[in-house]
C-alpha cells in the first residue's frame, strides 16, 4: 500500500508541485532556525573561561596627549584604585569584553601556517580581576619588562591550531609584520562575547604602567577598559566616588563607568535578536505552509468522496481509509523532505559554517524532519477522519 501511495503522490507531481517547493522551503528554513537554535545552546552550556560577577569597568576616554603623559596619568589612577579596600585588583584590557558585534584580529604565522585570530590587550593582574585559571607557563609580570621578544598568552583554541599534542611555552608566534612572539602561558575557554557565541581563538599581550607606553595607544577606543574586581555587595555609592575621584585626576578623559554583569545581559540580547526573527519569519512560513497543506488534502479528499465510498463497498476500513488520507500526505512532504535533505547536507560537506560542528547539523536535520512530519500529521488527522465516515450507500447514491 506505501509503494502504492508513492506512486499517486508522483503520478500527480505537476498538481503537487507548488506545494512541494513550499515544503522545501519551509524544511529548509526550519534547519537553519535549529542549526543556529542548537549551535546557541550549545555555547549556552559551555564555560565562558572568566567570571563577571562583581567586576566594575571603566572606559577612560583617552585624550589626544602624548603616551608618556597618558602613562603617568594611568599610575595614578591605579595608584587612586589601590586606595580602595573595596578593590581588591585591577587591570587595563581592551579585550571587547561583551561586546559581540566587534572584533579585533591579527593574522600569526609559525612553521609555515597562518591563521587569523582575535588579540588582546590584558594586564598583570586581568587574571585576578576575571578569575582565569591557567593550564600552563604563567601570567604577565615585572620580569617580562626585559624580554627579548615580546610575551604572550595564548587560549586553548589557538593552542590546538598551532601546537596540537604539545606544550605551547615557549615557543614562538610571529605576525604579519614580522614581529615574533614567545608564548609564556595558556588559559582554557575564553568566550568574550558572550554566552551564546561560539569559541574564539585568542592571544593575550601585555598591558602594564611599569612597561614603556608603546602599548598605550591600543588603549584608545571605546571598548578599551580599567578593569577592577571589587568586594561582593559594593553599592552604586562606591562606584559614584570612584568616579568622581578618577575624574579629577584624569581631567582630560571622558571617563564612563559600567558593569560586566549588566554588559553580559545586554551582549545576550543582542546576540539572540537575529535568531529570533528568524524563528517568528519561519514559524510564519510553517504556518501558511501548514494551511495550504490542510486546504490541498481537504480538496482531494472531497474530491474523492466517490471514490471512498467505493472503497468503503468493496471492504476498505475506517482505519484503512483515515490511515490511507494521511499516508499520503506524510508521502507527499517526504518528497519535499527529501529535496530539502538535499541542500541541509551541503553545510557539514563543504563546511559552509565551520565552526559548527556535523552532531548540531544533525540534530537540526532531524527535529525539522520531525516537525515537517508531525505538522502534516495534524493537518491531515481532520481530513482523513472525516473520509473514514464516509457511508458507502450515500457516497455511490451521490455519484
Amino acid at each position: 500500500m506505501i509503494k502504492q501511495m508513492f506512486m499517486m503522490i508522483w503520478n500527480r507531481k505537476r498538481q503537487n508541485a507548488l506545494m512541494t517547493v513550499g515544503i522545501v522551503i519551509s524544511f529548509f528554513s526550519l534547519f537553519l532556525v535549529f542549526t543556529t537554535l542548537f549551535y546557541m545552546l550549545n555555547n549556552y552550556f559551555k564555560p565562558l573561561g572568566f567570571e563577571y560577577e562583581d567586576v566594575w569597568y571603566m572606559n577612560p576616554g583617552l585624550s589626544v596627549q602624548e603616551p608618556e603623559e597618558i602613562l603617568e596619568t594611568m599610575r595614578q589612577v591605579e595608584f587612586a584604585l589601590d586606595s580602595y579596600p573595596e578593590i581588591e585588583s585591577h587591570s587595563y584590557s581592551n579585550c571587547l569584553l561583551f561586546v559581540p558585534a566587534a572584533m579585533s584580529t591579527s593574522a600569526f604565522m609559525n612553521n609555515g601556517k597562518e591563521v587569523t585570530v582575535n588579540k588582546g590587550l590584558a594586564g598583570d593582574h586581568f587574571d585576578e580581576v576575571l578569575g582565569i585559571d591557567l593550564v600552563a607557563g604563567r601570567w604577565f609580570d615585572d620580569q617580562d619588562n626585559a624580554s627579548q621578544r615580546t610575551p604572550v598568552i595564548i587560549n586553548r583554541q589557538v593552542q590546538e591550531e598551532f601546537f596540537p599534542d604539545q606544550d605551547p611555552i615557549g615557543k614562538l608566534l610571529v605576525d604579519d609584520d614580522g614581529e615574533e612572539f614567545a608564548v609564556i602561558g595558556q588559559i582554557d575557554e575564553f568566550r568574550s562575547a558572550g554566552d551564546f557565541t561560539g569559541s574564539k581563538m585568542y592571544v593575550f599581550s601585555r598591558a602594564s604602567t611599569s612597561m614603556a607606553p608603546d602599548w598605550v595607544d591600543k588603549m584608545d577606543g571605546m571598548f578599551s577598559r580599567l578593569l577592577f574586581k571589587v568586594q561582593p555587595g559594593s553599592t552604586r555609592e562606591l562606584e559614584q566616588r570612584i568616579l568622581t575621584h578618577i575624574t579629577s585626576l584624569a581631567k582630560n578623559w571622558t571617563v564612563k563607568m559600567g558593569r560586566l554583569d549588566e554588559a553580559r545581559e545586554s551582549a545576550n540580547r543582542q546576540t539572540i535578536v537575529i535568531p529570533t526573527i528568524m524563528a517568528i519569519i519561519c514559524t510564519f512560513l510553517i504556518i501558511n505552509v501548514a494551511l495550504g497543506l490542510f486546504g490541498v488534502i481537504w480538496y482531494n479528499t472531497k474530491r474523492r468522496t466517490s471514490e471512498i465510498g467505493l472503497r468503503r463497498a468493496l471492504g476498505s476500513t475506517v482505519k484503512r481509509i483515515h490511515f490511507q488520507i494521511i499516508g499520503e500526505a506524510l508521502v507527499l512532504v517526504t518528497f519535499g523532505i527529501i529535496i530539502g535533505l538535499f541542500f541541509a547536507i551541503q553545510f557539514p560537506i563543504l563546511g559552509v559554517m565551520g565552526f559548527i560542528g556535523p552532531n548540531i547539523y544533525l540534530w537540526a536535520i532531524l527535529v525539522s524532519v520531525a516537525l515537517i512530519y508531525v505538522i502534516t500529521f495534524l493537518c491531515a488527522l481532520y481530513p482523513g477522519n472525516q473520509a473514514s465516515k464516509i457511508e458507502p450507500a450515500i457516497a455511490l447514491h451521490d455519484e
